[in-house]
């Protein structure tokens, strides 16, 4: 049964769709105390689409959303015309399977693998439309999308856009946890805690994702005023990854699928490599999902 996972910050500009693709991707490729490597969907939540344009080349991508293969089936029946201002109720609240939606990225030997269920512009028409008559129906389809993909899987990587909707409601509230990427800068303090806050105000009940923070494009040397500060908060020291994603070049977004640090030749590749997997490793140490 897989372990759910939405990435967000209330933040742009954060680097989560690269923190999402990267940990995804070491997470089917390297076994971390598992016995085999993990079989890893990610799922485009985001209208902008920017996982999707790096995972998948152009012409795949465009065929898998001429075919709608994308997320938006998973929220709403197929519309021949999209309207922004008439988001039409569902006809029914049983979603696609993932096995139709899910497209293949990369594989790891005979069980590792690493699939994505792409994003497409038009999910903007739903952010866009009235939810008054047509919010359930959709909230009830992701949710049962979801409980199919973790018989499928052993971790799902959501990447949510930054901003509260629909999509943050349904994504938060089927997840188990909830990586929080945040840059060292003016500010991050207080971003923070309203991300907390938000977690907290879409839970269901008592129980909800558990939030980690991860530092990103951290200096390579030395600590930052703003991420001490961070730490020293009570209600977050024990959030916080030990490890932080440094600051490299290699960590690029890749393109077409192709260029994950492991497979960069850019200056200090290993040094990016090795900083990934530990990060990767803590914190599927953290989620329950890889042995100590």
């Amino acid at each position: 049964m897989a372990t759910v996972v939405t990435v967000m910050n209330m933040k742009g500009g954060v680097g989560k769709t690269t923190v999402a693709m990267h940990i995804a991707g070491a997470s089917a490729a390297y076994k971390f105390g598992a016995t085999t490597p993990r079989r890893v969907l990610v799922i485009d939540y985001d209208p902008q689409f920017n996982l999707s344009q790096a995972l998948l080349p152009a012409r795949k991508y465009f065929a898998l959303e001429a075919e709608r293969k994308t997320v938006l089936s998973v929220l709403t029946d197929a519309q021949e015309e999209l309207n922004p201002y008439e988001l039409a109720v569902p006809g029914n609240e049983r979603p696609p399977t993932v096995t139709s939606l899910a497209a293949r990225v990369l594989s790891y030997g005979s069980i590792g693998h690493l699939d994505i269920v792409p994003s497409t512009l038009d999910l903007m028409y739903v952010a866009l439309g009235d939810h008054e008559h047509s919010a359930k129906p959709m909230e009830n389809r992701f949710k049962k999308f979801i409980a199919e993909c973790r018989t499928c899987y052993d971790l799902i990587l959501i990447d949510c856009h930054p901003a509260g909707s629909i999509f943050t409601k349904t994504s938060l509230r089927n997840s188990d946890h909830v990586l929080i990427p945040v840059l060292p800068q003016k500010y991050a303090v207080r971003g923070v805690g309203l991300m907390a806050a938000f977690i907290d105000a879409k839970k269901q009940g008592a129980s909800g994702p558990k939030p980690h923070i991860l530092f990103n494009r951290v200096p390579r040397k030395g600590v930052s005023r703003e991420e001490r500060s961070i730490r020293a908060e009570a209600k977050f020291s024990s959030l916080c990854l030990a490890h932080t994603l440094k600051k490299y070049s290699a960590f690029t977004e890749p393109e077409n699928g192709s260029g994950f640090v492991w497979e960069s030749s850019k200056p200090y590749s290993t040094e990016a490599f090795n900083n990934l997997t530990a990060v990767t490793k803590e914190f599927l140490i953290r989620i329950g999902v890889a042995n100590p």
